[in-house]
Formats: C-alpha cells, structure tokens, sequence
C-alpha cells in the first residue's frame, strides 16, 4: 500500500493530471489532502481521491491492480477491452496506465455510490435492481455476445468450456474432502454425517448438474451481486433504477441465472427477517426477472422457477458448500451451510439429483 504523499508524487510523475483533466474536459488537479485508501489486498488496492477544478471538486475512484496476480486480468480487460460495449453498465474509466512500477495497471474511474448505505433495502428494491440486471444478461446474450466474442478473447472464462469444466471437477473434489473432514468433526458431524451418503451420490452425478442451465442460454455474468457491488446515482425513485456495476473479478460467460441467486437467494439466506416470506419474494423476483427477459425477446423453455433452483443447486454443490465448510474450519463463520444443505435436500429431491 502507498502512502500519499509517495503516491502523489507518482501522479506527478506519470502527469496524471494533464490526463485526467484531457479526458474530464477541464483542467484538474488532485488535492494531496484528499488522498484516502479505501481498501489494500495484495491482489488490489482501492483510493478515493478529490479532484478540483475552477468550478467544482468531486471524488473519483483509483484502483491499483498488482501485477503479481492473475486474477486482474479479468477486470482490467473487461474496464478496458470490453468499455465500448458495456458502457452503460460500467462506471466511466478516466485513465488507464500499464506497467506503472514494475507491472501494477493504474485505473482511474468514477465515483460510483453503492446501494448499501444509501437506503433500508427492503424485498421491493428488487424490482428496481432487476431490470437493469436483465438488460445486462440481454443485452450479452448468446448471438449479441458472440458477435462481439474477438473482444473477450481468450481472457473472459466460458463457463460451458473445457477448461472450467476442470475446474469444476477440481473444485468439487475439493469439497468432498471437506465433506469427509466435516463427518468426523465433533462440531459439524452432527448435521453432516445424516447427510453425507446422499451428498456423496449428488457429487458422483456432478460436475454438472444440470444440462439445461447450459441449454437455456449465457449472457455475461457478474458473478458476485451484492449490494456492496451495485450502484446508482439516485435510489429515489420508485421504479427500475439506473444501475451500474463494480468489482467484476468473477465475471464469467454463464446462465445468468447465476447472477439471480446471488443477488435473491444468497440475500434471503441471510435475511432471516425475510425468511417466512421466502417463498413469495422468491417467485416475485423470479417472475420480474423472466418477465423483463421476455420483453427483451428472450423466452426460457424450462419453467424459470427450475432453472433458479439450479443454477442455486449448482452453484452450491459447485463451490458454495465449500465456502461455507472452509470457513467454519477457519473459525470464520459459515452462517449459510445448514440453509445449504436444507435447500440441497429439498430442491434437490424435487429435481432429480438427490436421493
């Protein structure tokens, strides 16, 4: 992580702000005081920064992405290769500079305000969010995407590919091992071990569950929609909200009915003030999200309240369980696993692959 004064004196360096004020259209300048880290990994590190001009001061956003780890890739090519055409979901790229200091790419880009902390999100904020969700799945679907396939090449993962096929096989071996470890331990046995012949004969079906998820049709997918990650200039309105989004590390080419229960269903298994109203919030945002498909010319063979149980189902068995088992091994929480296991037992059982 930089300090400010030596990340100011970088800017200097590289005349970050003759750049900024070329792509602004008006001259800026960076107000050292303002300098503020938001959030340091090695993978990344974000800062929040006041530029001024004659008229007006306002906030930008600079992301540093390190160039020891490959998992930026994806998010650097789709800010910068994939820019023109998903604009409108994206926040406006100022600046981009490469191999700053030993390989690190610089981005600088708007201010974007998250939805958490701006309102009480309640089940209704749903149909604001989702059509905005269902303009992105549509506008990247199938043809439009592979009309555009040369610009995400070969960095953009294709969940139906070979590669990620492995993966998934890696993966689910990996949570089977958990699986094991977690039937004998003297904390988790007690919900594991009832289940484990039966989770076992799900993961031998695996590592795709469901061929029709694959069949219904990919879109360019988020891949983590949590209100952390989904913005908007003003959530004052009753209706579909302008949206745009931030942190596309897991963007993928996949169902996006993916996206739809990270954004639902995650949500809900947190929520326990929403649960005993599960059901009815689930079918609603099921059916908005079918219903803004369809006026995009996109209709689902399968009954859409299927595929969101399995790209649920998939999803969990795929790499969900897992999360939640490492993180009780690592005395971190694993608040989700009995909601996981509960919905692997009945959606499951109602769609074949539990027995």
């Amino acid at each position: 992580m930089y300090q400010p004064k030596e990340l100011y004196s970088l800017f200097k360096k590289h005349k970050i702000e003759e750049k900024l004020s070329t792509s602004l259209e008006e001259s800026v300048r960076i107000v050292p005081s303002s300098i503020e880290c938001l959030k340091s990994t090695q993978r990344s590190s974000i800062y929040k920064l006041q530029v001024k001009s004659s008229k007006s001061n306002y906030p930008i956003i600079f992301k540093i992405y390190s160039s020891t780890n490959y998992k930026n890739e994806i998010e650097i090519n789709l800010y910068t290769k994939a820019y023109p055409f998903l604009e409108s979901f994206l926040p406006k790229i100022h600046v981009v500079e490469s191999f700053i200091n030993g390989g690190e790419t610089w981005i600088f880009m708007e201010c974007l305000q998250q939805i958490r902390g701006q309102l009480t999100f309640t089940p209704k904020h749903f149909d604001y969010i989702i059509p905005s969700i269902s303009q992105l799945h549509a506008h990247t679907y199938e043809d439009n995407f592979h009309q555009e396939e040369s610009t995400f090449q070969p960095w953009l993962p294709i969940y139906d590919s070979k590669k990620m096929r492995t993966r998934r096989r890696k993966s689910i071996s990996k949570t089977m091992v958990f699986l094991q470890d977690a039937a004998k331990d003297k904390h988790l046995k007690r919900i594991i071990a009832p289940r484990y012949k039966a989770l076992m004969k799900t993961y031998d079906r695996g590592p795709d569950f469901f061929p029709e998820l694959m069949e219904s049709g990919s879109s360019i997918t988020h891949g983590d929609l949590h209100m952390q990650n989904i913005c908007s200039k003003d959530v004052s309105k009753e209706r579909a909200w302008d949206i745009q989004l931030i942190d596309w590390e897991g963007a993928k080419f996949a169902s996006g009915w993916f996206d739809m229960i990270v954004l639902v269903e995650i949500l809900l298994g947190f929520r326990k003030d929403w649960q005993p109203h599960a059901e009815e919030i689930r079918t609603h945002c099921i059916n908005v999200y079918a219903n803004e498909m369809q006026k995009r010319g996109i209709q689902f063979d399968e009954k859409p309240l299927d595929l969101y149980k399995m790209a649920y189902l998939q999803r969990t068995l795929e790499k969900g369980l897992q999360t939640q088992l490492r993180r009780l091994f690592d005395n971190r929480g694993g608040e989700l696993l009995l909601y996981h296991l509960t919905k692997i037992e009945t959606w499951g059982k109602d769609l074949g692959i539990y027995k």
